[in-house]
Parts: structure tokens; sequence; C-alpha cells
């Protein structure tokens, strides 16, 4: 297996960097079905905004200058954590195959992609370590301080480079950060490809009129797919391109994006979208 593992990361690294120029094969009408047959069939994944990001819809107050929130307001990581607490089977990756591929300087390597479900017994022992729901959970918790976003959901490219069979057999969960994310090629890949990729379900972003339209969002590349933009001195988000990942809610020195989540029961309908894609008790 270890030798078979050497190979499959060095292919990975290798094609890494092609990945845009793949990307855009998708929009040749025969060729662009091939692969979405072969590597993204029935794709359904979404990105999570970060925790402290969001403004949960009707439950956000401000004292003296400091948001508070009460105590039963859920939050987008609670997702991530009902998962890891339902799946029997728990993988963690030893390195973040895109930011390992890519040599990234910005973010750690070492936290690496979860995948939950059966097919986790397939995958290399050389590349990761069953671990605990707790010990996942804290990997997650590791993850959101170093400033990575979530994306979760069924995504058959990790079941054929993984080799772990049936798509429905693997639950991915991706901790990724804005420079090497392997879906910054979402603009180039065919629109049948990319809607299998979206923002968590409720989410909303805005940008208010507390915009200066200093551009620095455009400037600094804030967007990893290249969502937002600045006319006539304010910026706007592009609705179809926009993942709600909250980074440029994050970073905007005006305070200016807001992030919502605008469903008070987004977290029973995100549930209610990622079970039925891979069965996490099956032995």
């Amino acid at each position: 297996m270890g030798i078979r593992t050497s190979a499959t990361t060095r292919l990975l690294r290798a094609a890494f960097g092609l990945r845009f120029a793949m990307a855009r094969l998708t929009r040749l009408p025969v060729l662009g079905k091939g692969m979405e047959k072969a590597l993204f069939d029935q794709d359904d994944m979404f990105y999570l905004p970060r925790d402290h990001t969001v403004n949960v819809a009707g439950t956000r107050e401000i004292e003296m200058g400091v948001e508070v929130r009460p105590e039963n307001v859920m939050l987008p990581s609670q997702v991530i954590d009902h998962f890891l607490r339902r799946s029997r089977y728990i993988f963690i990756m030893n390195t973040c195959m895109c930011r390992d591929a890519n040599d990234c300087h910005d973010y750690p390597h070492d936290l690496g992609c979860i995948f939950l479900g059966r097919g986790t017994t397939r995958i290399s022992p050389d590349m990761g370590r069953h671990v605990t729901a707790d010990e996942a959970i804290e990997h997650m918790r590791r993850a959101r301080e170093k400033g990575l976003v979530h994306l979760i959901g069924r995504n058959k490219i990790d079941s054929v480079w993984l080799n772990t069979g049936p798509k429905e057999d693997l639950l991915s969960i991706c901790n990724c950060c804005p420079c090497c994310c392997l879906w910054k090629m979402l603009p180039q890949l065919s629109h049948g490809i990319a809607d299998g990729v979206t923002r968590m379900p409720g989410v909303e972003v805005n940008v208010t009129d507390r915009c200066t339209g200093c551009g620095r969002c455009v400037e600094e590349r804030w967007c990893f797919v290249d969502a937002i933009s600045v006319r006539d001195g304010h910026a706007t988000i592009d609705e179809r391109s926009c993942r709600g990942c909250g980074r440029c809610a994050e970073r905007c020195p005006s305070g200016a994006v807001e992030v919502t989540i605008v469903d008070t029961e987004f977290m029973e309908r995100a549930i209610d979208r990622i079970e039925p894609l891979v069965d996490l008790t099956a032995q």
C-alpha cells in the first residue's frame, strides 16, 4: 500500500498545477460530460461560513459595541459536529493534499481532510488514521482557529483517487484555505459540475452602505472564487458565484459585508441535505 500511496501522491502533485486547464475542459460538450460522470457525478457539497462571521437573523444583539449571542443559538460548525458524532468511521488525513501539492506557506499542512463512512476502511493507513469523534471535533476546532473554512458533502473525486468504492460510501469534510483550495477552479468548471458546490442552506451575503469602495476585497483577492467586485465605488457580490465562506466579512476594514443565516432552521435543513448522501452508520 505504501508504494501505491506514494505514486498517488506524486500524481496528485503533478496534476494539481493543471487543475484550472482541466476544469476548462469540462465546458467542452462531449469531453465535459464524460469528466462529469467519471469524477463529479451527483456531487453535493456546501461551504460553511466561519462561525464568528455570521449573524443568525433575529438573534444578534450589540451591547456597548460587543456582539452578544444567546447561548442557544446554533452555529455552522455544529453541522460538522453532528455528523462526526453520528459516523461509525472517522478518518483524518495526515496532510492536506491541496496545500501540500501547492506548497502552501500560509496555512498548516497537517490539518487535512476528514472522511466519514465505511469507504474509509479502504483508505491506506499510510495516509492517515481512524479517530474518535472527540478527536475529530478537536481537529476541526484547530482548523477553524487557523482560519480554515469547512466544506462538507459527497465528492466523487475523493472516492476515485482514494479508491474507496462507491461514492455513496464516503462523506468528505475539507478544511480549506483561500490560496490552495481545489475548488478555486469553480469559475472554470461547467455549470453542471460547479452547481454541485454551493453555500450552506439559509446563508445570505450582502454588502451594506458601510462600503467605502476601497477595493481591497478585489486587490487582495479575498474571495477564492472571485465573487466580489467593485462597481461605481461600491463592492458587489455575485450571487451565483458566492459560496458564503465569510472571508470577505472577516477581512473588510469597514465591516461592510454581512453574512446572515436567514433561516433559523438552517441546522435541520443542512442535516437533511447531507444525511441521504452517505450511510454513516453502515458497517
